[in-house]
């Protein structure tokens, strides 16, 4: 019973980052289904425009596509880290139910989810930059 108890600790800190890192993906995927929506939205809009405003219209889609692209690369980040922490939790278990040494495997998919959540992180920065250069460009139409 000490071995299961022990082997559930074990497992608590890759099932919490899990869940962590799942509150930003979903705030990432909310700001990329609202990106994704924007673009329609102007789209439909553009050909009720006249002509001459096209032009204007086209710029707030390239940002808005520019946005999309980099909170894609955020998601596909965050999923990764989601990845390398479940391939975390299985490499204790096969620890501890099968005597096997994964230290070496746990301490890589630490690192590259750690990693893979930082780099989401900074792209989600960059990706709120995109959204204000967005908003500049719709206020002054």
């Amino acid at each position: 019973m000490t071995d299961f108890t022990h082997l559930l600790q074990a497992t608590l800190t890759p099932v919490a980052l899990i869940s962590g890192v799942g509150l930003l993906l979903l705030s990432m995927v909310n700001r990329y289904n609202h990106a994704i929506d924007r673009i329609r939205y102007l789209l439909k809009e553009k050909h009720e425009r006249p002509t001459a405003d096209w032009r204007k219209v086209d710029q707030s889609i390239a940002i808005i596509f520019g946005r999309c692209r980099m909170m894609r690369r955020a998601i596909l980040c965050v999923a990764s880290s989601i990845v390398c922490s479940g391939c975390m939790v299985f490499a204790t278990a096969l620890e501890g139910l099968g005597g096997v040494d994964l230290g070496w495997a746990k301490a890589l998919l630490l690192v590259l989810s750690v990693g893979l959540v930082v780099v989401a992180s900074l792209l989600f920065v960059v990706e709120v930059g995109y959204s204000l250069k967005a908003l500049d460009l719709e206020m002054r139409q």
